[in-house]
């Protein structure tokens, strides 16, 4: 495998511009009005350059993200494409579909998520958590068993490589405290596979990273975000340091 030619005393500098590159991304609708994490990604993916499948398993969906992309963009930059990202046939139909409309495929977006049956092991549905493994887990993988060959088609760019994958998380993979066991269990999963991933397909120059979103909190516009948050919250500056020391001594205790 050929490697990309690099000058040490003079590196190439980084592109903010994702322009000629096409990508996936699933769960690119949203349940409700407004801007969620697949939506957000394919407006942005856009918005620098990229051309975009935006796939759901909700038509309307992704073809609301997609109207929007046009609104602001123009046509022909983006498409929605119906899928069902936990059969493996329809995961190789988006990567067809991209490589058929787009003639390459570059970024994989595995956003597909769930937050799965409430319980905890005693009292989960059984049936409920496999569902939600394989919206969580399963997915990502079936995703990517077509992307990474698609994506080893590409030449070597000399800082991007062949292709990224980027799998969204959750911090509740990170550290738990969710009521039920399913969700922190396979975010926790897709953590971990993306580590895996990351080693499986570096010799092939793609890239494979993890992004764990946090809690969002929306709040009025024109409104001082410490005072919306601590009235909201009824806590008070003092109250909220004590706890957050009462948090980080904990932690220490531990170690």
């Amino acid at each position: 495998m050929s490697q990309p030619s690099q000058d040490h005393k003079n590196p190439p500098r980084p592109s903010r511009s994702l322009e000629g590159r096409v990508a996936i991304v699933t769960g690119a609708g949203s349940r409700a009005e407004g801007i969620g994490n697949g939506r957000a990604a394919s407006i942005l993916l856009v918005e620098a350059g990229a051309r975009v499948v935006c796939v759901d398993q909700m038509l309307a969906w992704a073809s609301t993200t997609v109207s929007m992309i046009e609104e602001e963009f123009g046509k022909g930059i983006a498409i929605a494409l119906q899928v069902d990202v936990t059969k493996e046939d329809e995961c190789k139909l988006a990567v067809d579909t991209a490589l058929k409309q787009y003639g390459r495929l570059d970024i994989l977006v595995n956003n597909v998520g769930v937050g799965g049956p409430l319980g905890n092991a005693v009292d989960v549905d059984p049936t409920e958590w496999a569902k939600g493994l394989e919206a969580n887990v399963t997915s990502m993988m079936l995703m990517t068993k077509y992307a990474v060959p698609a994506m080893e088609m590409n030449e070597v760019h000399q800082i991007a490589g062949r292709g990224s994958i980027v799998n969204i998380a959750s911090v509740a993979g990170l550290m738990g405290g969710a009521p039920m066991l399913l969700y922190p269990t396979s975010k926790g999963a897709v953590v971990n596979m993306t580590r895996a991933m990351a080693v499986h397909h570096a010799p092939s120059h793609i890239r494979v990273n993890c992004v764990c979103p946090g809690r969002s909190v929306n709040f009025p516009q024109n409104t001082n975000l410490t005072s919306y948050l601590l009235g909201r919250n009824a806590l008070h500056a003092d109250d909220i340091w004590a706890r957050n020391a009462s948090r980080s001594a904990r932690g220490a205790s531990k170690s």
